[in-house]
C-alpha cells in the first residue's frame, strides 16, 4: 500500500479520530504553509493544516473535520496535544 491514504484509527479521551496520511508533496506542502517569513514553525497554523487533511474525528462510524473547537469539551488539554503528537509522527515517520 503506498503512504498517501494510508490510516489508522486511534481513540483519545473516549473519541475515536481517524489519521490519514495526505501523502509526501502534502506533507511538506503541510510544512511550508505553517512557517512564517522567517521559517519559524507558526504553531497555530500547523494545527489547522493537520485538522484539515490529516485528523478526523469519528462519529457514527463517519469521519468527519475536527478543529480547535472540538478539544474545548475535555477537561484539560491533553488530549488535544496528544492528538497532535499522533498526527505529526504518523505522517512524518
Amino acid at each position: 500500500m503506498s503512504i498517501k491514504g494510508k490510516q489508522e484509527k486511534k481513540e483519545f479521551g473516549g473519541d475515536t479520530f481517524l489519521f490519514q496520511h495526505p501523502g509526501i508533496e502534502k506533507a511538506v506542502q503541510i510544512q511550508d504553509n505553517s512557517r512564517d517569513e522567517n521559517g519559524n514553525r507558526v504553531a497555530e497554523d500547523f494545527y489547522k493544516e493537520l485538522f484539515e487533511h490529516v485528523i478526523f474525528v469519528v462519529e457514527d462510524d463517519i469521519p468527519q473535520k475536527v478543529n480547535m473547537a472540538h478539544f474545548e469539551k475535555y477537561d484539560s488539554m491533553k488530549v488535544f496535544t496528544d492528538v497532535l503528537k499522533h498526527a505529526t509522527k504518523f505522517i512524518f515517520r
